[in-house]
């Protein structure tokens, strides 16, 4: 069993799945590591994306990426073999905030046509998953330090978050009770 930790940096927030595909956000920045059940990083990638329009400066104010660095980077289409591989090589698909990285992909998938997706059978959101035990729907960098007692700078750049969250996996040791729930429901 091997799980992929996934983040994506977009030019905005998601809008109700029936608005315009053009008004939905785009991808900017993908980050993913390749994790095996004992925690350790198999493999990883992480890639700046052009989306094809203008990132606000809102954006640029968030997540440091700008105009000028997505000008010249490759677009969602030139990464499609890598990201394939990965999503191929994984039966977990580990997110904070899960159902708007997948969203996101879901999206630039949906714009190129591809419908034959190879979609980890199981997922796991971590915000989701830490929210009953929190009252409220934890922030990355609040779940972090407290599962690993480290500091953590947010950076809102997707390798950083990707990299953060991956640690709480594996302190958490996720990928050895999801494997044991998966054994027990066959």
């Amino acid at each position: 069993m091997k799980a992929l930790v996934i983040d994506f940096e977009t030019t905005g927030l998601t809008l109700h799945p029936d608005a315009k595909p053009e008004l939905q956000p785009r991808a900017i920045e993908f980050a993913g590591v390749l994790m095996d059940l004992g925690g350790e990083i198999v493999d990883s990638e992480s890639f700046l994306i052009n989306p094809g329009q203008e990132v606000s400066a809102e954006i640029t104010k968030i997540t440091s990426i700008t105009n000028e660095m997505l000008a010249t980077a490759p677009t969602f289409p030139h990464h499609l073999d890598r990201l394939r591989q990965l999503f191929a090589d994984a039966s977990v698909l580990v997110a904070h905030n899960l159902p708007f990285d997948r969203a996101i992909m879901a999206h630039e998938l949906r714009l190129l046509g591809i419908t034959d997706w190879p979609w980890p059978g199981h997922e796991v959101c971590t915000v989701q998953l830490y929210e009953p035990f929190w009252g409220r729907r934890p922030r990355l960098i609040e779940l972090y330090e407290t599962v690993t007692d480290k500091k953590y700078e947010q950076t809102h750049r997707a390798l950083d978050d990707v990299t953060a969250l991956a640690e709480i996996v594996r302190k958490e040791k996720l990928l050895e009770f999801i494997a044991a729930a998966a054994a027990r429901s066959h």
